[in-house]
C-alpha cells in the first residue's frame, strides 16, 4: 500500500481526496486545519492543527510513513511545508517556498513577467510608499490596488469601484503598507481590465504542462454579479473544455503562457516548478494598453476553489491519478492526461452574512444519498462538528456540482442538488443560467 498525505481541510482538498482512493493501493493520511467530515470519512488517520507548521505536518508524516505529500492550500506552500518534507526525503505534489511565491508575491510575479517577456502582462506599477502609489494611481485613473501578500482572494480593490475615489485609494493603501498582509510591505498598482476572466489550471513536472479544462468562477456574493468578492461563489466548464466565449487559438495562447512562466520560474530561481499552475486570465483589454486578447490576472501555486471541485471529477478512467501525482513529484509525468467531455457546474452554498460579518455554529443538515441520487457529488469546505452535528463556521460551508452533457443540465442538477441541504445558507442561483453566460457571450464579443 502507498500512504498519501493530504494537507489542507477545505473543498479543494476533499476534491483531492476524492480523486486519490479511487485507487485501491492507497491509504490517505490527512493533516487539517479544521475537521472535514468528507476528508475525515476516507481517511485511515488524520489530524487536526496548524497546517502552516512545518515541523507539525513534517513530524505527521515521518509518524506515518507517507510515501507522498500533496499540499493543498496556499498558505503552507507560502510557509515552506514542501520544502520541509522534501528535506525528509518525502516526495510531494507542490511547489517549493521560493516557486509559490508566484502566487505569495505579486510583486514577484509581476516582475518575473516582465524580465522574461511573458505575454499577457497588464501595465503595472509596485509602489512600498503611499506617494510613490499615489503617482501610479494619478497616471493610471481607474487603477486595480492590489497587496502584494496572500489576502485569501478578497484583497483587491478597484478604483471607482469598491474605492469610491482619490482618497479612498491612498488610505487602502496605507491600510496595505500598515498591516502587510503575508510580511510584504507592497503594494502592486495595475491598470484596470475590461473583459472576462477564466481559469487554467494545469499539472506541472517541472518541464512539462498538461492543461485542464477552462473553467469561470464568480467571485461577487450576489447574484446579478453584485455585492463584495468573495473566495469564488461557485463555477462552471463546459463539455469542450473551453468556454463559450472563449476559442480554441486563446487557449491555446494562455497555456502558451503557462509554459513561460514555468520556464522563466526555473531560470530565475534553478528549481523545477512541481506542482499544480493556476492561471486566473482574462480576455479583454486594459485601459492604458488597450490591446484586445489574453491578459493574466494572478498566478496562483494550487488548485482553485471552487475551479478544483470541476475539473478534477472529470479526470477519465483512463488516466490513474496516482500515478498523475507520482508524476509530477518525480518530475515526469509519461502518459497523457484525459479528462471526459462533459461540461460542469458548482455552487457554494454559504451562511446568508457571507463574506462580512458571518457568526459561525448554525447547524446544517445535508442528505448525500439524496444528492448522489440525483448524480450530484457535495465537498464540503468550512464546516465543523460539535456534538457529532455539523456547523457553519465563519467561511464558505459547502460546493454542489452536477455533472452532464451540456452546462444547462449541469446546471439543473447542481441547483437541485441544493435543496438536499438544510440551513442558514444561501447560494447564487445564476450561476452556470444561460442568462448568465450569455451575458458573458455579449460582453467579450463588444470588445473584441
Amino acid at each position: 500500500m502507498i500512504n498519501i498525505l493530504l494537507v489542507g481541510s477545505g473543498a479543494r482538498e476533499h476534491a483531492i481526496a476524492e480523486s486519490v482512493i479511487r485507487s485501491e493501493k492507497t491509504r490517505l493520511f490527512s493533516v487539517m486545519s479544521g475537521r472535514n467530515p468528507g476528508i475525515m470519512k476516507v481517511s485511515k488517520k488524520y489530524t487536526v492543527g496548524k497546517i502552516t507548521d512545518t515541523n507539525f505536518v513534517t513530524d505527521f508524516a515521518i509518524q506515518n510513513k507517507i510515501d507522498i505529500a500533496i499540499v493543498g492550500p496556499e498558505a503552507p506552500l507560502v510557509s515552506g511545508v514542501v520544502d520541509s518534507l522534501e528535506d525528509k526525503g518525502i516526495r510531494c505534489v507542490g511547489p517549493r517556498k521560493p516557486l509559490a511565491m508566484i502566487e505569495g508575491d505579486k510583486a514577484f510575479c509581476r516582475e518575473l513577467m516582465k524580465k522574461y517577456s511573458i505575454r499577457g502582462l497588464p501595465y503595472f506599477k509596485v509602489s512600498l510608499d503611499t506617494r510613490e502609489a499615489s503617482n501610479h494611481i494619478d497616471s493610471i485613473g481607474e487603477a486595480v490596488i492590489k497587496p502584494a501578500g496572500l489576502t485569501g482572494g478578497k484583497g483587491v480593490q478597484i478604483v471607482g469601484e469598491h474605492l469610491k475615489n482619490r482618497e479612498e485609494a491612498i488610505h487602502y493603501v496605507q491600510k496595505i503598507l500598515d498591516q502587510k498582509p503575508g510580511g510584504l510591505g507592497k503594494v502592486v498598482i495595475e491598470e484596470k481590465l475590461d473583459g472576462e476572466e477564466y481559469t487554467l489550471q494545469a499539472f506541472v513536472d517541472g518541464k512539462d504542462v498538461r492543461p485542464m479544462p477552462c473553467v469561470q468562477d464568480h467571485k461577487r456574493a450576489y447574484e446579478g454579479d453584485i455585492g463584495p468578492n468573495t473566495g469564488g461563489m461557485g463555477s462552471y466548464s463546459d463539455e469542450n473544455h473551453l468556454l463559450p466565449f472563449l476559442t480554441q487559438e486563446e487557449f491555446d495562447e494562455s497555456v502558451e503562457i503557462m509554459k513561460m512562466t514555468v520556464s522563466a520560474l526555473k531560470k530565475e530561481l534553478g528549481v523545477p516548478y512541481k506542482g499544480i499552475l493556476y492561471g486566473q486570465f482574462l480576455l479583454g483589454c486594459g485601459n492604458v494598453t488597450k490591446d484586445f486578447g489574453v491578459q493574466v490576472v494572478e498566478f496562483n501555486a494550487r488548485f482553485g476553489d471552487p475551479e478544483n471541485m470541476n475539473v478534477l471529477p472529470l479526470l477519465s478512467e483512463d488516466t490513474d491519478p496516482l500515478e498523475l501525482y507520482y508524476g509530477i513529484a518525480d518530475g515526469n509525468i509519461s502518459r497523457s492526461v484525459k479528462f471526459d467531455e462533459k461540461a460542469t457546474v458548482c455552487k457554494y452554498l454559504v451562511p446568508v452574512a457571507y463574506p462580512e460579518n458571518v457568526k459561525p455554529g448554525d447547524p446544517i443538515v445535508v442528505d448525500e444519498k439524496a444528492i448522489s441520487k440525483d448524480d450530484a457529488r457535495v465537498f464540503y469546505a468550512s464546516v465543523d462538528m460539535i456534538d457529532d452535528r455539523l456547523v457553519t463556521t465563519t467561511s464558505r460551508t459547502l460546493a454542489v456540482a452536477g455533472f452532464a452533457e451540456t452546462i444547462n443540465e449541469a446546471e439543473q442538477i447542481s441547483e437541485k442538488a441544493t435543496s438536499h441541504v438544510k440551513g442558514k445558507l444561501r447560494h447564487r442561483k445564476d450561476i452556470g443560467t444561460a442568462q448568465l453566460i450569455q451575458k458573458r457571450i455579449e460582453h467579450v464579443r463588444k470588445l473584441r
